[in-house]
């Protein structure tokens, strides 16, 4: 499996997720409607952020610049981190739930990403830079 289709395979099992995982956040009794609103703003990010880690196989089909195993590592990373929130929803208690900050999770893994993805780009640019 070359890089591009490694990359889709991976974004595809996190749509599957994530959907599943929107429609349960929405539905579920198990939340407390503030703390559902701060999940759903955080999945939204996560997701935004995913979509993003999915695209940069175009940019460089090769992955020459991009290394492979970071855009399909978080990929996973995130869709894994999904399943797991999820699993807190539907084992855990309501009074628990607000306890464990849920959006606190997906957000804080965001934002880690966001930044090493920032120097994985940097890193990228200065290489394409020196090889012209």
């Amino acid at each position: 499996m070359n890089y591009v289709e490694e990359v889709d395979k991976a974004y595809d099992e996190f749509q599957d997720v994530y959907w599943d995982f929107e429609r349960l956040i929405r539905t579920t009794d198990r939340l407390r409607e503030p703390d559902r609103q701060l999940l759903l703003i955080a999945l939204g990010e996560l997701r935004n952020l995913v979509e993003l880690l999915s695209e940069l196989p175009t940019v460089d089909g090769s992955g020459r610049y991009i290394e492979e195993d970071f855009v399909v590592g978080r990929i996973r990373d995130a869709t894994e981190l999904l399943r797991e929130v999820r699993n807190k929803i539907t084992q855990g208690t309501p009074d628990g739930l607000a306890e464990e900050e849920l959006d606190v999770d997906v957000h804080g893994y965001a934002v880690y990403v966001r930044e090493e993805l920032l120097d994985v780009l940097k890193r990228a640019l200065e290489r394409a830079r020196q090889e012209r």
